[in-house]
């Protein structure tokens, strides 16, 4: 029976198809693992909204009355590609790991895989990241804009922008941490403006000092219902991410704070602004992910061959006899897709929010 290389690409990407999926509040709740695309630059269907109207009544025998069909755009997708890599040189192979017995140790060999499988699964999280990165900037600012990585650094300025016309911002006229502020009007409000343009909101995703403020208004605290049982299946799921359950309005909206921290390219960053509120749906997600081609070049010189896989990431071994030093790598090309920009709400509710 021939030896199965635990190096080859396929190999590998068994291993990384059966790694358990980590839960991202964010992306979990308000993201759509969306489809694979074979094509370099397809197409999506784009809306802002949408109204159905009244049909019109007639005569009997006149005939039927034409309708407008909702508009729409039709605009092409453009994929990032993310490419992030471990080196793993002579050296690396040469001392114990973290964790390895101290005396009869690992031989390098038995180094190189445990390195292999440490690096395929940090890999992972930090392509996990990236996305919840850019689903963030969407949700929250209603555009992603990308700096590159050349040969010759990190680009100056975003080459890549999606500006996706996102509206759907909500300031209070007195915020919520003032006196007289009206709680229960402003999410009402809000509630009011996605549904009018097709959305729905069935949770409030709150920032820092967001449900303390609500707390000290008395007028609202007397609607909110605080059942706790959404706080199993929160606690189970994303524990240690700063998720906690609040209450439920007396609309039915689940009402939830979001105190942890997500990497940026700015640092760690709060996953929700102090003082924001992001409203929309778990059920109806209003964004998702689209994944474009992998290509990769195998072999060298006349032997070399370009494959592409369709999917959602793909881990290489990069290196050579030549080589000092070979690389796990991990490539992904994600994109974000909002088809209704109107389906969710961003408030800033707090002084200096």
């Amino acid at each position: 029976m021939p030896t199965q290389n635990l190096y080859d690409t396929m190999t590998m990407l068994k291993a990384v198809e059966q790694m358990e999926r980590e839960y991202r509040f964010l992306s979990d709740t308000f993201v759509e693992d969306g489809t694979l695309s074979a094509d370099e630059h397809p197409f999506y269907d784009y809306r802002k909204g949408s109204k159905r109207g009244l049909a019109p009544f007639v005569v009997p025998g006149t005939g039927g009355v034409t309708l407008n069909r909702d508009k729409y755009e039709m605009r092409q997708i453009r994929f990032t590609t993310l490419e992030p890599q471990y080196v793993i040189e002579e050296s690396d192979l040469e001392h114990r790991l973290f964790g390895e017995n101290v005396i009869g140790g690992d031989s390098q060999e038995q180094r190189s895989k445990k390195l292999l499988a440490q690096d395929l699964k940090n890999l992972r999280t930090v392509l996990q990241n990236t996305r919840d990165w850019m689903a963030r900037e969407v949700l929250l600012n209603g555009k992603l804009e990308i700096r590159r990585h050349t040969r010759a650094g990190e680009e100056k300025v975003p080459t890549m922008v999606a500006d996706f016309g996102f509206t759907n911002f909500y300031v209070p006229t007195t915020k919520w941490d003032q006196a007289g502020a009206k709680i229960h009007y402003d999410m009402e409000k809000v509630f009011d403006l996605v549904y009018d343009q097709m959305g729905e909101i069935d949770i409030l995703v709150m920032g820092a000092g967001v449900f303390e403020a609500m707390t000290e208004n008395g007028a609202f605290m007397k609607t909110l219902d605080m059942d706790k049982v959404y706080m199993g299946e929160i606690a189970t799921k994303y524990a240690g991410q700063g998720v906690r359950y609040r209450g439920t309005n007396s609309d039915g909206v689940k009402m939830v704070s979001y105190s942890g921290h997500v990497p940026t390219y700015n640092g760690d960053r709060p996953a929700i602004p102090n003082g924001w509120i992001l409203a929309g749906s778990s059920r109806s997600k209003p964004i998702s992910f689209m994944h474009g081609p992998i290509n990769k070049w195998s072999g060298m010189d006349e032997n070399a061959t370009r494959k592409t896989y369709i999917k959602k990431e793909v881990p290489f071994r990069v290196g050579g006899s030549h080589s000092e030093s070979i690389a796990t790598q991990m490539i992904s090309r994600p994109t974000v897709v909002p088809q209704n920009v109107g389906a969710w709400a961003v408030m800033k509710v707090l002084t200096g929010a």
